[in-house]
């Protein structure tokens, strides 16, 4: 008996060690969060998915040509909060868009919002110096 108790305690803890790591999340260490990136984009694909929601661009470099980038949004469940549906972004959609660039010089980065050519905007972060415009 002592021993089958022994083993259902070993089994917890392996179970709540192992959920643990797996509960882990990256942080932003590898963007540059001091400063904003905008650029003028147009919207390529829009992932609406877990655990973030991707969101491809073309970006016009200084030569002209477009360079792909993919900024990562926070999940469906959050976005919904602020007022985002999986029909936001469209293929197509001319936009500004504001995003914490990667360190490296990899054409990723942190989504914070998205301007629409007629003013109006989507926030992916909470930007307390700017009210969203819709």
């Amino acid at each position: 008996m002592k021993a089958k108790v022994l083993g259902v305690f070993a089994m917890a803890i392996a179970i709540l060690v192992i959920s643990t790591s797996a509960l882990a999340h990256h942080g932003n260490a590898g963007y540059d969060m001091a400063n904003m990136t905008v650029k003028k984009a147009t919207v390529t694909e829009f992932e609406w998915t877990n655990p973030h929601c991707q969101i491809h661009l073309d970006i016009a470099n200084d030569a002209g040509e477009a360079e792909h980038w993919t900024v990562e949004a926070p999940p469906p469940a959050i976005l919904i909060d602020r007022g985002w549906t999986r029909k936001s972004l469209q293929p197509g959609d001319a936009v500004t868009a504001y995003f914490h660039v990667a360190k490296n010089g990899a054409k990723i980065g942190i989504a914070q919002k998205f301007i629409f050519t007629d003013g109006k905007g989507i926030w992916a972060y909470p930007d307390p110096q700017t009210p969203p415009a819709n």
